[in-house]
């Protein structure tokens, strides 16, 4: 157990199995968080340990203080709010925490403010969506640009956040109605980011469960590595471990192959990852391993699969490229069906699907085409689910709007600068250094006009403007 630091005072708390953790009950938190207060810690560590070890809970590890910088007190509340869970959360956001502020960084000067400086609604929406779609390719259920609109809507409403505990939704639903500031902004993103690993973990435990794999002691590699295969295939697959039978799920695992035609090539870079995960951990690949750290293991590899799987994203703009109608990031809809027709397994969702995932474009009539890069980012193209967030095809435009946004570093910029530095920006099938034609320029600078003077780089417009500057690489935001 450790004492942490919940809303200004200690507390102490306990882990009976390396994947449940537990709290101590209120009224025995209480009475040592006084006792430490008054400078008696270790009394108040031994009266606990010793009503554990009296329970019967199993082994208790040493007491251990935590001293640093302030955590924002949003994240202390949600510790609380989220009871048992809360001392997980709060350990894990040590490490965590500030690698999300790290990323947000980019985003945050050029996000807009009310006038008491705090971010509302639609701003959080947009760098919430943007942080996880760039670092990890992920989708957050309910945080998608609705028509490429940031509307009014709370993110407390959005499907991920309602899968926390009741108090925790209050409390966020509260902050979010009064604003977050930039630090609150990290807690909501890193509280997103423990909660779709918590759920991956779960999900990796009932694996071992399913498979009669021990959880308190270490087993051989090789079977640590078929539960994470397993714990892989019933998320591509979209099975729910806890519900289902090793039987039914064998059977499954053996048409993997025709259910995702790269489930090979996943099984191979689940073995890489294993092993690289391992030997930078200091441990021989084939030792066996504790539950513990093969979560860690997980952990990693569920950060480098989206980098990894977006090969395959990349192979399908591949193949539509050559369909292109004249360099306008679409494709006639019979040209698009055709390439399905070649042998390609996509490529044959259906007319009112296309349009119900944004990708198709009806602006001339009777010549519908698909536009490329809004199939390619589009749902049909992720990758398994969990119950917070779809795994999706990486946005080449999130790389090029991170380089804006350095640049930039406000909410809204001057139409010259951005043609400047958009001028200068090169994608993978548009160069760098060229001179933007008369439309885009008179188009921006018709935008900063409707704006007092400077293009907000958060709206709409401007995400439209990009799609005309890289049609391939930044998707066309449908209005409402």
């Amino acid at each position: 157990f450790a004492l942490r630091t919940l809303s200004g005072r200690r507390f102490l708390f306990f882990r009976c199995l390396p994947h449940r953790p537990l709290g101590v009950s209120l009224l025995r938190a209480f009475v040592c968080s006084v006792m430490a207060a008054v400078g008696i810690r270790a009394l108040a560590a031994s009266l606990l340990a010793a009503h554990l070890a009296a329970a019967g809970t199993g082994a208790v590890s040493a007491v251990v203080e935590v001293d640093g910088p302030a955590e924002p007190a949003l994240l202390q509340d949600i510790a609380v709010a989220m009871g048992e869970a809360g001392p997980a959360y709060l350990t894990a956001s040590r490490a965590g925490l500030p690698k999300i502020e790290a990323g947000l960084a980019p985003i945050l000067p050029t996000l807009p403010r009310d006038e008491h400086g705090k971010l509302e609604g639609p701003a959080v929406r947009y760098a919430l969506y943007h942080f996880f779609v760039r670092e990890y390719g992920w989708r957050i259920k309910g945080l998608d640009p609705v028509g490429g609109a940031w509307n009014s809507s709370s993110p407390s409403e959005t499907p991920a956040l309602k899968r926390m505990p009741a108090s925790v939704r209050e409390l966020l639903a509260k902050r979010l109605d009064e604003g977050l500031d930039e630090r609150d902004l990290g807690v909501l993103a890193w509280t997103l980011r423990h909660l779709v690993q918590d759920e991956t973990d779960g999900r990796l435990v009932s694996a071992y469960e399913l498979l009669r794999l021990p959880l308190d002691t270490p087993i051989p590699a090789a079977r640590a590595e078929a539960a994470i295969d397993l714990h892989m295939a019933s998320h591509v697959a979209a099975v729910d471990l806890d519900n289902t039978t090793v039987a039914r799920m064998r059977a499954i695992y053996s048409q993997m192959d025709q259910l995702y035609p790269a489930w090979n090539h996943t099984v191979a870079f689940i073995h890489e990852a294993f092993v690289s995960e391992r030997a930078t951990s200091g441990a021989d690949a084939s030792a066996s391993i504790g539950l513990e750290d093969n979560l860690r293991v997980l952990s990693a590899i569920t950060e480098r699969y989206g980098l990894w799987q977006d090969s395959e994203c990349k192979s399908l703009k591949e193949k539509l490229l050559p369909l292109e109608d004249q360099g306008s990031g679409r494709v006639h809809l019979a040209d698009f069906y055709s390439a399905s027709l070649g042998g390609a397994w996509q490529f044959s969702e259906s007319v009112d699907y296309l349009r119900r995932l944004g990708a198709l474009d009806e602006s001339a009539p009777g010549s519908p085409r698909v536009i490329i890069v809004n199939y390619l980012l589009s749902y049909a193209n992720c990758v398994g689910s969990t119950g917070y967030n779809e795994l999706c095809c990486l946005s080449e435009c999130e790389a090029l709007m991170s380089q804006v946004e350095r640049r930039v570093a406000a909410a809204s910029a001057d139409p010259e600068e951005l043609l400047e530095i958009v001028a200068a920006l090169s994608s993978s099938t548009v160069p760098g250094g060229r001179s933007l034609d008369a439309v885009s320029r008179q188009r921006l600078r018709s935008i900063a006009a409707q704006h007092g003077g400077g293009v907000p780089i958060y709206g709409r417009l401007f995400a439209q403007w990009m799609h005309h500057a890289y049609p391939r690489e930044c998707p066309f935001p449908h209005a409402l």
